[in-house]
């Protein structure tokens, strides 16, 4: 049985109770009522003792002899009329069946126990209670007063936070499309102020880190590598440095400045071997720094300083456009032997040749004698002058300790230069030394201009250095016969002789 038909129940009972004392089972009537009017309801009548019939009432007959329906009345305990329930004494507010017998329903804006957390009458989930009589509240899918949003989830990673804040970089938790989050605005640590993880180009100075530009240019105050520009970096910073190699060495292109070297930059730079000379600059004075011998203006790179050169040969490696003329050479650097002065032939078969003997300009007719008699001429012995041409001329190439592989022997016209027949021998090292009583057979010399293709048979021994007579040149075994102060002397007129036979000649080394 339900609330509602007991009150129903229980409103029935005090009439079965008129009936049981004494109302006229006929007529329907008891004794006089006595007429009650309560505040808004409809007038009630008791019968009193001693009176007639009331005139007037629920269900009297109103002279036509019908009956008037009694009128409802909330409170009764009968469902009457618009009333949607009725507990009698047990209406209430907060229950299932209001005083006003409504049934309690949400948006009544009455808050029935243990049913409803509020009712404000309205179907408006913006405020403190919503549609379904529920207490505004984060996670509750609504976006309630002092929210900014509501996902009704307790995911903080998405666009709505677990306190119903829309998510955004500096509140603490990784929201969509951050890095890191760490709830402050500081870009020195691992997570920027933009939500970012901490990296070399992000813009933000972080530990570890001497710059950060936010670039990945290298030509600029910050290397892409977050680390200040400076000279030796490798990166050329552009407007300040000319050029920057890495490396901490004048002698390239690049200084230790990060300028480009250059030939007056008053430094040994570049491919210079000395301050601002050689190399690619201007040659060396004697005394200076060389690696070759055209670092130097001598023409000779002697144990790694500028200084005379050792032989023409030297001259003409370091200095390739040097003419044929009379140098000053050193043929031991810087050691204990005085230079002197040499003629150079600089021209014929790559030039760099030493003049070590020439013979006077006019001749005598030698037949076939081995020897003209006179002194002071070969390869131990010295006489005359480079200045003079009419006259015989020696150097004491072993006296002067120079050295040499190859001899170039010919004709000449009153001067220095061949006059058209030249030979070519390549000797034995220290060839001076080694046959000084002794003689070898070296074979016909190369013809190089003018001269026998063949058959120079007369010159293919040499030795007997210790000759002061001769430059020794002969066929056979036996002293004797070549090059004289007076000229030639290879008995034959022919080409066994070398066509040099009674005429001046020279001797020039290499």
């Amino acid at each position: 049985m339900t609330r509602i038909e007991l009150s129903r129940l229980l409103a029935f009972i005090p009439i079965v109770a008129a009936c049981a004392s004494g109302e006229d089972p006929t007529t329907g009537f008891g004794p006089p009522m006595m007429t009650t009017t309560m505040p808004g309801t409809a007038s009630m009548t008791t019968p009193t003792e001693g009176s007639s019939e009331p005139t007037t009432g629920p269900g009297l007959d109103m002279g036509s002899g019908g009956m008037e329906p009694p009128v409802p009345m909330c409170g009764d305990g009968k469902v009457e009329g618009d009333e949607e329930c009725d507990l009698g004494g047990d209406n209430d507010d907060a229950g299932e069946c209001t005083a006003g017998c409504k049934l309690a329903v949400c948006g009544d804006g009455l808050v029935q126990d243990g049913v409803e957390a509020c009712d404000d009458g309205n179907p408006d989930d913006d405020d403190d209670c919503t549609s379904a009589c529920e207490a505004a509240g984060c996670g509750d899918g609504i976006v309630g007063p002092g929210e900014a949003c509501d996902d009704g989830n307790m995911t903080d990673t998405d666009g709505c936070t677990n306190a119903c804040a829309l998510a955004v970089c500096g509140d603490g938790i990784v929201g969509p499309g951050e890095a890191c989050d760490d709830g402050n605005d500081d870009d020195a640590d691992a997570c920027t102020a933009m939500c970012k993880s901490a990296t070399c180009g992000d813009g933000a100075l972080q530990p570890g880190e001497e710059c950060d530009d936010g670039n990945a240019v290298d030509g600029d105050a910050c290397l892409d590598t977050c680390l200040n520009a400076e000279c030796g970096d490798g990166a050329v910073y552009m407007g300040v440095e000319e050029c920057d190699d890495a490396n901490m060495s004048n002698l390239d292109a690049c200084t230790i400045e990060c300028k480009t070297s250059t030939c007056t930059d008053a430094i040994q730079s570049g491919s210079e071997t000395d301050i601002d000379c050689g190399g690619t600059c201007k040659a060396c004075n004697k005394g200076k720094n060389c690696a070759a011998d055209k670092d130097c203006v001598t023409g000779a790179c002697v144990n790694g300083s500028c200084n005379l050169p050792t032989n023409c040969k030297q001259l003409k490696s370091g200095l390739p456009s040097t003419p044929n003329g009379v140098y000053q050479i050193d043929v031991d650097g810087d050691g204990p032997r005085v230079p002197f002065d040499v003629y150079c032939e600089m021209t014929i078969d790559g030039g760099g040749w030493t003049l070590v003997g020439r013979s006077r300009n006019t001749p005598s007719a030698p037949a076939c004698a081995d020897t003209d008699g006179g002194g002071s001429f070969g390869w131990r012995a010295a006489q005359g002058s480079l200045a003079d041409d009419a006259n015989a001329y020696s150097l004491d190439a072993a006296g002067k300790g120079l050295q040499f592989t190859q001899v170039l022997l010919g004709d000449h016209a009153g001067s220095k230069a061949f006059a058209g027949t030249i030979y070519r021998h390549t000797v034995i090292a220290n060839f001076v030394d080694t046959h000084i009583n002794t003689h070898y057979y070296i074979g016909e010399p190369t013809p190089i201009q003018g001269a026998c293709v063949s058959g120079a048979s007369m010159l293919a021994w040499m030795g007997f250095t210790s000759n002061v007579d001769t430059f020794h040149f002969r066929d056979v075994d036996g002293n004797g016969f070549g090059l004289t102060g007076s000229g030639w002397r290879t008995c034959y007129d022919t080409c066994v002789g070398g066509d040099l036979n009674g005429k001046p000649g020279q001797l020039f080394v290499r």
